[in-house]
């Protein structure tokens, strides 16, 4: 097979992820695989194949394709981010801190990673990591209100009240209409 045609496939295949026809997408993109035409692009094609098996809820072979995007280019960022993604999905949060980390090491910038990575230290009970991985992330992104939300919800687990509700509270000086915040500021915790 030409160059060109393999090229032609994965813009093919590329086009149906585009259109939201993810079925088809899939096949196409394992078809270039089973071809073994994947050329300079195999990471890619990987990257591709392990986020539309993501998206369809196939978070094993998401995370064998992403696993493979990350050996062939190490040194990308969103690969390891979106491997990380599968890894939580998969509740499998050390791997996928081990991956946010690896993911914010090559590109400090990427502001997912640290939602991401606050959410996996969350749930493996690392409350302080988590909560000074938040806080990075709205130094840096201090519009990114999710943020405030779920630094909220930490320091209420640590009994923090007060730094708990100033969180809240940014979330709902920027979204007053935001359900989850004015649960927590009218004192239904849910610790009952």
């Amino acid at each position: 097979m030409t160059d060109y045609d393999a090229e032609g496939r994965l813009a093919f295949a590329m086009g149906l992820e585009l259109r939201g026809e993810f079925d088809k997408a899939v096949q196409a993109f394992e078809d270039i695989v089973e071809a073994g035409d994947k050329g300079e692009n195999e990471a890619l094609v990987r990257k591709h194949l392990g986020n539309l098996h993501l998206r369809q809820g196939h978070l094993r072979r998401a995370r064998e394709h992403l696993n493979v995007a990350c050996e062939l280019e190490p040194d990308n960022a969103t690969f390891w981010h979106d491997l990380g993604v599968a890894h939580y999905y998969l509740a499998d949060f050390d791997q996928c801190v081990q991956c946010m980390r690896k993911a914010l090491e090559i590109d400090g910038d990427l502001q997912l990673s640290y939602f991401w990575l606050g959410n996996a230290l969350y749930h493996r009970g690392d409350l302080g990591d988590a909560a000074a991985t938040f806080q990075e992330l709205l130094d840096r992104y201090p519009n990114f209100t999710i943020g405030n939300f779920h630094l909220g919800v930490i320091y209420q687990r640590q009994g923090k009240e007060d730094e708990a509700q100033e969180q809240f509270q940014t979330v709902l000086l920027k979204n007053p209409d935001d359900a989850a915040a004015q649960h927590y500021v009218n004192g239904n915790d849910g610790s009952s």
